[in-house]
């Protein structure tokens, strides 16, 4: 039983729902969906991990399966909201059906033994594009790239939780990152009466 894992992990899912339910309760449907994908696949891979943590040994698998899951189904699930977001765009039944099939293609194929060494490139390169769009949108005076700046900014240094290893675990720092990307993401959805 690893506590500090399974605090941070119970507050990566806390943070999950939570920022679902708040900031993307009432917006169209298959944008909502996309962000419910995203989110709620990272708080499920943060689950699995608190209860992995907490003495299950024999989750593990399962919680590398949903890792990988979050950073391919989650990733292409964000990239494509975070456009429609960015842009005020209400997405149609054939791109959210194309944005779940592309995800959950990158997702099997990674699965795969031979493939499974590219894992860590799809988060790089979705943090890579949500940069490219949060940029674009601030170069537009849109303020929402701001929050999308910051979150992608979060996912960055979750994905080099290993550097800090002496001043925080790894595992604990990505979580906590993890969080505060998901918080930002949320700002970003926020009407703009509530942007401050």
């Amino acid at each position: 039983m690893i506590f500090s894992h399974i605090l941070s992990g119970s507050i990566l899912v806390g943070a999950g729902v939570g920022v679902f339910w708040y900031y993307f309760g009432r917006i169209s449907l298959f944008n909502r969906l996309l962000w419910g994908f995203f989110l709620l696949t990272t708080s499920l891979a943060a689950l699995i991990g608190v209860i992995h943590f907490a003495g299950n040994e024999s989750l593990q698998p399962l919680h590398r399966s949903m890792i990988i899951l979050s950073d391919t189904l989650g990733v292409v699930c964000v990239v494509t909201a975070v456009y429609a977001l960015l842009n005020q765009r209400i997405l149609s039944l054939t791109t959210f059906v194309t944005t779940i099939i592309f995800g959950l293609f990158l997702f099997i194929s990674l699965l795969m033994p031979d493939v499974r060494v590219f894992t860590p490139i799809v988060p790089s390169l979705g943090i890579l594009v949500l940069m490219l769009l949060a940029v674009f949108s601030l170069l537009q005076r849109n303020k929402r790239g701001l929050w999308v700046v910051l979150a992608a900014m979060m996912m960055g240094l979750a994905t080099k939780a290993d550097a800090v290893d002496g001043f925080i675990h790894p595992t604990d720092f990505y979580h906590y990152a993890t969080t505060l990307a998901l918080w930002f993401f949320g700002k970003a959805a926020q009407p703009r009466s509530n942007v401050r």
